[in-house]
């Protein structure tokens, strides 16, 4: 899956310079409804889950 958002951690656009603790104020992976962090890290984007035909949240 080729994710084209740069607020994707595993997107080849994901900027180099965004790290903690920068990222987890930006990028997907670290926000959730109402923007609050988890270390829950290791699913895709919604763009990519849905790529991938997940209804949501893949893992």
């Amino acid at each position: 899956i080729r994710c084209e958002q740069s607020n994707c951690k595993f997107s080849p656009f994901h900027p180099a310079s965004c790290k903690p603790p920068v990222c987890r104020r930006t990028c997907w992976q670290y926000l959730r409804y109402p923007e609050r962090y988890s270390p829950n890290i290791d699913g895709y984007c919604p763009s990519c889950s849905q790529a991938m035909g997940c209804h949501y949240y893949c893992q």
